[in-house]
């Protein structure tokens, strides 16, 4: 037995050269029977219980994982990347609560991008399923901020705002059913699934109810206005004056109140909508092109110019800005700048008639044709 006890250290060192080999060779099916039995000559082997955890859990065998990362994680408790895998495993065999506890320990201060972002999508599934939806969305927000592309974060930040709003909207059923603001969600709604008489019917009973209600004016007003009845639209401007006299900080109605100004031909209260509207929001891209035409109409080229081009840099998907850019720098002869721009408006238009076409089909057969 002591030449046993001898001969354990040295069989040991054997078996982790050949699981470096192996490894090296990105071979882990012959290394995990070789980690299975340094373990089991030395079960506080730190290296052979962290490498086994990891080879099992990549492996997708995460309830023979989490004791190897369990107790790899008991040697050595700053291992962070193993306790978020076995917070991982733990939350995908049914232990949310240890894997909650073992998560929130490891990811805000990990530094493997790629074990973080899976980290915390299990995460926000955890906080999501307990209804925890503030802890979830601050996980998601620290997600986009790694990577603001990810369409797996996208999604997950999607549907913590879905549950959020369905959860508000209980909330609000059960506590004032007959309410302003109750009225106000509905038309909300209506207005989405393209129902803009009733939806306009219900922002004139929440303003019955409540006169002052923040932001029922404009969005009643952004029914009007593109309400395919005729009549409707000519209320458009009235709301939004009224929007301005509830608020007159609101840069939006300021903004649309000069579109609409615009389409009559009144330049001159068209340019003093929009100007204001930039006071207020310096980069609105919408505003900017907004005046940007005006200007145009009142032969003001360089200014439109200016405005354009800060337009697209603040918003590169602004087609409107692209198109119009493109026509004045054909006639100032700048023909290459000309054909990027035409370039540019062809591509977003693009993309907005597939959004559009993505966006009909959720709104369901209801939607306007």
């Amino acid at each position: 037995m002591a030449q046993d006890a001898k001969d354990i250290p040295a069989r040991i060192g054997a078996l982790e050269q050949q699981v470096q080999k192996y490894l090296q060779e990105q071979k882990p099916q012959l290394a995990i029977p070789l980690l299975r039995e340094i373990v089991s000559l030395d079960p506080k082997n730190l290296n052979g219980q962290a490498n086994l955890g990891v080879l099992l859990f990549f492996q997708g065998n995460h309830p023979e994982a989490i004791p190897h990362l369990r107790t790899a994680l008991e040697l050595q408790p700053d291992l962070l990347r193993i306790g978020a895998l076995l917070g991982i495993a733990e939350k995908r065999t049914g232990n949310p609560h240890d894997a909650q506890n073992h998560l929130e320990r490891a990811f805000s201060n990990l530094d493997d991008k790629k074990i973080q972002i899976e980290a915390g999508l299990e995460l926000i599934e955890i906080h999501s399923a307990a209804a925890q939806f503030d802890k979830a969305l601050s996980v998601a927000a620290r997600l986009q901020e790694m990577a603001p592309q990810d369409p797996q974060i996208l999604l997950a930040t999607y549907e913590i705002s879905r549950q959020m709003m369905d959860q508000s909207l209980l909330t609000l059923m059960m506590a004032a059913p007959d309410s302003a603001e109750m009225h106000m969600i509905m038309a909300g709604e209506l207005g989405r699934q393209g129902d803009n008489a009733n939806s306009v019917a219900q922002y004139r009973e929440a303003l019955k109810l409540k006169p002052a209600l923040p932001g029922a004016h404009f969005e009643m007003a952004e029914q009007l206005r593109t309400s395919s009845d005729p009549a409707f639209n000519a209320q458009a401007e009235n709301e939004y004056k009224a929007a301005i006299r509830a608020n007159p900080y609101d840069s939006l109605s300021w903004r649309q109140l000069g579109g609409i100004m615009s389409a009559k031909g009144d330049f001159t209260a068209a340019e003093e909508d929009f100007r204001k509207a930039l006071a207020l929001q310096p980069r609105d891209s919408d505003a900017k092109t907004g005046l940007a035409i005006v200007l145009i109409s009142t032969n003001k080229t360089d200014e439109a110019i200016s405005l354009l081009e800060s337009a697209v840099k603040d918003d590169p998907t602004n087609i409107v800005a692209h198109y119009r850019l493109s026509m004045l720098y054909r006639r100032a002869g700048r023909t290459a700048d000309s054909d990027r721009e035409t370039e540019a408006f062809h591509h977003y238009e693009d993309v907005k008639g597939k959004l559009g076409k993505i966006f009909k089909h959720l709104a369901g057969p209801s939607s306007p044709k």
